[in-house]
Parts: C-alpha cells; structure tokens; sequence
C-alpha cells in the first residue's frame, strides 16, 4: 500500500523539493536534531517512553461500553468500528473494524467496501480508503479524509451469504 490514491485511480501530484526552494538548513544541523530526538525518545524522563500499551481494536463485546468503539446493528450481523484518530476536517485518519454474526461469531463476508459521503451536499471523499487485514478478524481501512465540516457517513457495504449489505453511521464533522 503506498499512499492514498485519487477516485479514478490516479495518485495526487507530489510537490518536488526544487519547487519549494533552497533547503537552508545543512546536513549537520539535520542530523544534530535527528540524534537529539532519538535521545530524548529514549530518555527516561520522556513522556512517551511512560505511554500506555495502545487500546485494543474494536470487538462486538466493547463497542457498548467503550466510549471511542462505534456499533452499527444490521439485520444478520453488526460492525464494531472506531476512527484513529479522531476524525477533523482535513486530518487523514483510518477506522479500525470487526464484524460480527449476532451470535458474536465471527461473519463470514465475501466483499468489504468502506466509504463516506455527505447526504446533505450528496458527494463522498475524494480518496478511496485501503483496506487491509481478513474479513474473519479485525480490519483497517486506512486513507479515509473529511473535506469540509458538516454531517459525514460512514458507510459499510459488504457481501454475507450472498447478500449486499449497507450499514450506515452517522459522524458529525467540526
């Protein structure tokens, strides 16, 4: 996976370092800062060398009780999902996802898409999210971005015993 990519297919432009202009620092001062990062990461004293073990991905047993875990209720099955980081205007972010049966059994699912658009202007991202991981377990759609403020969908569509499935969230963007 290399990047997001643009809805028909294409990757966006990158801006090349010469367009910018001269680069004014040297590559002493670079690595200076470089190794003085790393040695305040492994400092003991750093805040992130004493950060907490990352939160476990969504399941269909949190979803309820965890305050950043969402759960959508379909008919033969839900979707546990919860967006790393929080979603913003304009900050790319990923949504982390589990489906389940209603017995909480794993489902098995033969298409998983991930989308979003806005109903009220009827347009989605401009970026088509990347999946990964196995539709049997936790996955992650990466590259998901909100444009502009307003009222966002969220929206799953998958293929369980041969039938098209649509669950559907609602996000409120700021």
């Amino acid at each position: 996976m290399r990047g997001p990519r643009l809805r028909g297919g294409s990757r966006p432009r990158r801006v090349r370092p010469a367009a910018l202009g001269r680069c004014t620092h040297s590559r002493r001062t670079v690595v200076a800062l470089a190794l003085l990062l790393a040695a305040s990461a492994l400092s003991p004293l750093a805040p992130s060398a004493v950060a907490q073990a990352p939160a476990p991905g969504p399941s269909c047993e949190r979803a309820a009780a965890a305050p950043t875990d969402r759960r959508i209720a379909g008919d033969a099955l839900d979707v546990a999902w919860r967006a790393s980081p929080a979603p913003a205007v304009g900050r790319p972010f990923a949504i982390e996802f589990v489906l389940c049966l209603r017995g909480g059994a794993p489902a098995a699912i033969d298409r998983v898409k991930v989308d979003a658009w806005m109903p009220a202007h009827r347009h989605g991202m401009n970026y088509a999210p990347a999946l990964s991981g196995a539709p049997g377990g936790p996955m992650r759609a990466e590259g998901l971005l909100f444009h502009m403020p307003g009222a966002w969908q969220v929206v799953f569509e998958l293929r369980h015993d041969g039938r098209a499935l649509r669950l559907v969230d609602d996000v409120a963007v700021k």
